[in-house]
């Protein structure tokens, strides 16, 4: 059904949709105020999932986060109305390489103000990171995000299987360290172009030869960040923040 057009709650007009996920479509909008957003629609029969996200994400204030700005129906359709993110994913930004040298708050900035709320985000990837054209960042996407800790009847795995921590991985209950499991892919990414081989992204000192490990400031916390032992690896968001914005400005040697 064509929703290009729709006016949403008197306010927000419907242009084109920006992209598709497993269970939402999300359109580009226009407000009354002149001022662009986004609108999340979900299908009629995943209105818990609306209803998380907003919960989780409508108290969460931060620059580097897209806010989370009101709960809605479009068509019979659970929607979200959020901040629009300006700019282009991780990869699409920087298809070679990311600079986490020029840009170190791409991986760690949103992540105090969720640890602020006890919330884990669950799904760090760079689809849920878009980067403006000044090399800005923002985390999007709450839908799987979670109060710290939380239990199921079952272990469950939430997340994108190529960016889960060991313990997402098994299904178990996530903290903080969870989310920075991942900012520890993005960092590896950045620094090697390609993501930590299945198995071996606590030590993989041998699996790329083709750069040298004792070159970069940033490897250090690559490697503290990627420890398979999460009671050993860095769980909290600032002081992972601080340490990359130290790293990132030491000398290549």
């Amino acid at each position: 059904m064509p929703l290009a057009g729709t006016l949403v709650d008197g306010q927000y007009h419907l242009v084109r949709p920006l992209g598709r996920g497993a269970s939402s479509v999300v359109y580009f909008a226009v407000g009354r105020d002149g001022l662009a957003y986004a609108v999340k629609l979900f299908p009629p029969e995943l209105r818990g999932h609306a209803e998380r996200e907003y919960r989780n994400g409508a108290g969460l204030q931060h620059p580097r986060l897209a806010r989370v700005l009101a709960a809605t129906t479009v068509q019979n359709h659970p929607s979200l109305v959020l901040d629009f993110a300006r700019g282009q994913v991780m990869f699409g930004r920087y298809v070679h390489r990311p600079s986490l040298r020029l840009h170190p708050h791409l991986g760690a900035s949103g992540f105090k103000p969720l640890q602020a709320a006890n919330i884990v985000h669950r799904d760090v990837k760079p689809e849920n990171i878009i980067v403006d054209g000044d090399g800005s960042a923002r985390l999007v996407d709450f839908d799987l995000s979670g109060p710290v800790g939380e239990h199921f009847d079952s272990p469950v795995r939430i997340g994108t299987v190529a960016f889960l921590s060991p313990e997402a991985m098994l299904g178990e209950a996530l903290g903080t360290e969870s989310d920075l499991y991942g900012v520890g892919l993005l960092l590896h990414w950045g620094l090697y172009g390609e993501l930590p081989p299945d198995g071996m992204r606590g030590d993989i000192r041998d699996e790329l030869p083709t750069v040298s490990l004792s070159t970069d400031p940033l490897e250090s916390l690559r490697v503290a960040l990627l420890d398979p032992d999460r009671a050993s690896r860095p769980a909290n968001a600032l002081h992972v923040r601080e340490e990359l914005l130290r790293l990132a400005a030491l000398p290549l040697p």
